[in-house]
C-alpha cells in the first residue's frame, strides 16, 4: 500500500473511532479526540491522563456553550503532539500555526466554531445532537491527525491500527464503564 493509501486509511480510522467513542457516550467530544490521537498516534501520555486533561473541555468550556470542544481536543492534541517543549516566545510558533490551521479548517466545514451555535437548533442530549456532535467530533479529529501527521509524517508508520479499528457497541460501552467504575 502506498504512503498516500495508508494515510487516508489512517485519517479514516481516527475519525470513526472518535465518532464511536463519542456516540456509544464513552468520551464527550473533546475527550475523544484527545484520546484517539493520543492513543492512535503514540501520543507519550498514559489514556486516563490524556482524557482527564480534555475533560473540562466539552460543551464549549465547562458547559458554558463557547468554543466547540471537539476543536478544543484537537488544539490540545496538537500540542501534545508538535508544542514546544519549554520556555520562549518564538518556540511556539509551530503549534500556533497549526492550530490555527485547524481552526480555520473547523470554521470552514461548520461556519461557527461556538458550540452553542453550532447546536442550537438541536435538543440538548437527543439521538440527532449526539449523531451531530458525533460528526463534527470524527471530522475535527481527522484534521488535527492530518495536520500532526503533516508534521510527524513518521507517525504513520507507528500507528496504533488495533485501537483505531475498534467499534463498539452501545452495549459493550456500557459493560466497559460499569467495569471501569466497579473495577476499582
Amino acid at each position: 500500500m502506498d504512503v498516500e493509501s495508508k494515510r487516508y486509511q489512517l485519517l479514516d480510522c481516527i475519525q470513526r473511532r472518535a465518532e464511536n467513542l463519542f456516540l456509544t457516550r464513552q468520551l464527550q467530544c473533546a475527550e475523544a479526540v484527545m484520546a484517539v490521537l493520543n492513543q492512535g498516534l503514540g501520543g507519550e501520555l498514559a489514556p486516563e491522563l490524556a482524557v482527564r486533561l480534555a475533560s473540562a473541555l466539552p460543551e464549549g468550556l465547562g458547559r458554558r456553550g463557547c468554543l466547540c470542544g471537539a476543536l478544543n481536543g484537537g488544539a490540545l492534541a496538537l500540542g501534545l503532539f508538535i508544542g514546544r517543549n519549554g520556555p520562549g516566545y518564538r518556540n511556539g510558533t509551530t503549534v500556533r500555526k497549526a492550530v490555527g490551521e485547524l481552526y480555520d479548517q473547523f470554521k470552514t466545514a461548520y461556519k461557527a466554531t461556538c458550540c452553542r451555535v453550532l447546536t442550537k437548533s438541536l435538543v440538548y442530549g437527543s439521538d440527532q445532537h449526539f449523531r451531530h456532535c458525533a460528526r463534527m467530533t470524527g471530522q475535527t479529529a481527522r484534521m488535527a491527525a492530518a495536520i500532526v501527521l503533516d508534521h510527524k509524517p513518521e507517525l504513520l508508520e507507528s500507528a496504533d491500527w488495533a485501537y483505531l479499528r475498534q467499534k463498539d457497541r452501545r452495549m459493550t460501552a456500557e459493560v466497559k464503564k460499569l467495569i471501569g467504575v466497579f473495577g476499582r
